[in-house]
């Protein structure tokens, strides 16, 4: 394979991006489950990252999963994929999957430590996992948080990723998709609830 090394963007604007599903700003009482999606390009390579439920609840469990597909005929083979996620995330034990088979996590960050960010972090063999314009070769990354009562009630939660692979870096750290934690019965906008966003830059 003949392939040109290239540095990904690191910004939003560095792709174009589609956000669907709901981010509902609500008051109280509990809203159903609503999966929120993106999906953006960069070059060659279409992400798509969805979570399970964007407006959960307080001790719901939520699931992330990210997507990649090859839209030209040069493949690319996978390193390494951060998940980031805010602070009151909190990583669910054995989630952490590629195409539903188990992975274990090199790095599990809460980001509890200043200026370190709270991260789900994966390596791969050289010849792991290859991203293909095929559909049998758009390997889906997946991991589950359990949201924490410290979530801030009302605001989205940024979340987003970064990867290396064998055509370069990719830093996506706030794409998305968004959660929005809902209030609780005895809550409203002003109530409780101390989250931290995080940094979701760097490490």
């Amino acid at each position: 394979m003949t392939s040109r090394a290239i540095t990904r963007g690191i910004a939003v604007g560095a792709a174009t991006a589609f956000a669907a599903g709901a981010l509902t700003l609500f008051g109280t009482g509990v809203a159903g489950a609503a999966t929120g999606t993106t999906t953006w390009a960069d070059y060659y390579t279409t992400f798509t990252r969805t979570v399970s439920n964007s407006t959960p609840d307080a001790g719901d469990i939520i699931t992330m999963t990210t997507k990649f597909q090859r839209t030209n005929g040069t493949e690319e083979y996978l390193y390494n994929i951060k998940d980031r996620h805010d602070s009151c995330l909190a990583y669910v034990p054995g989630s952490a999957k590629m195409n539903d088979v188990s992975v274990i996590p090199q790095v599990v960050d809460d980001g509890s430590v200043p200026g370190r960010d709270a991260l789900v972090s994966i390596d791969f063999g050289p010849n792991e996992w290859v991203v293909k314009n095929q559909p049998a070769f758009n390997p889906v990354f997946s991991v589950s948080y359990k949201v924490g009562a410290d979530c801030v009630r009302g605001r989205v939660l940024v979340t987003g990723m970064d990867y290396n692979g064998s055509l370069g870096f990719g830093g996506y750290y706030t794409q998305g998709p968004g959660i929005t934690v809902g209030y609780l019965n005895n809550e409203g906008p002003g109530g409780i609830g101390t989250g931290s966003l995080g940094s979701l830059f760097g490490s």
